[in-house]
């Protein structure tokens, strides 16, 4: 269902799909895939859109009073009923409207246009840790690859997934560090700072790459 949205608005609006808060990483259906059904456009004010199907959006906005000044504005400035099917409860408000009409009420909905391009699954999505490594630390490694040449510094990468991979143990396994470095929002340099193996790693860059 979601597709529609994809399809329609992917390059227009800013497309973003629920993250699992248990391991800070998207949900997948049971082929593997991202599950795309919960795909929405986002809007500025918390607000959601999602395909609702028949080329019929819903309209999520939480906030009772904020829901009712959008839904009075809309009313008092088209004649005709273009939304429909108000719900609310004490926080929220709901309501659907015919996807052809999307125009009409981008003024009123907001849906952001900052990032129309960023797939709904692209980890710019996802929130990352603010987890810094000292600049003492950091600039050892730094001086580390300073001189090797642009197109081999994919080497680094490679070198970097290798020793993760070496941490893995029968107890610890090379998923459960992936896993556990998405949970927490780290990226692969700070999460080995983050278990005390950053002199570890440089040595075994230093191992490897030379």
């Amino acid at each position: 269902m979601s597709n529609y949205l994809i399809k329609h608005y992917k390059g227009k609006y800013r497309l973003k799909a629920p993250i699992d808060l248990s391991t800070n990483t998207f949900s997948r259906n049971f082929n593997g895939g991202f599950e795309d059904i919960d795909v929405y456009v986002d809007c500025k004010n918390n607000i959601q859109i999602y395909y609702y199907g028949r080329s019929i959006l819903e309209v999520y906005i939480p906030s009772l009073g904020r829901g009712h000044n959008i839904i009075k504005a809309i009313n008092e400035e088209f004649i005709e009923n273009i939304i429909f099917d108000i719900k609310e409860t004490s926080e929220e408000v709901m309501f659907k409207f015919k996807a052809s009409d999307m125009n009409k009420l981008e003024k009123y909905l907001k849906p952001k246009t900052n990032g129309a391009n960023i797939s709904p699954f692209s980890v710019k999505n996802i929130k990352s840790s603010k987890y810094v490594i000292p600049n003492e630390e950091l600039n050892t490694y730094k001086k580390l690859i300073e001189n090797i040449p642009k197109n081999q510094l994919i080497t680094i990468a490679h070198t970097t997934n290798s020793f993760l991979q070496s941490l893995a143990t029968k107890k610890n396994p090379y998923e459960n560090i992936k896993a556990d470095m998405a949970l927490k929002g780290l990226k692969n340099k700070e999460y080995i700072h983050s278990i005390g193996k950053w002199e570890e790693y440089i040595d075994y860059l230093k191992m490897n790459i030379y």
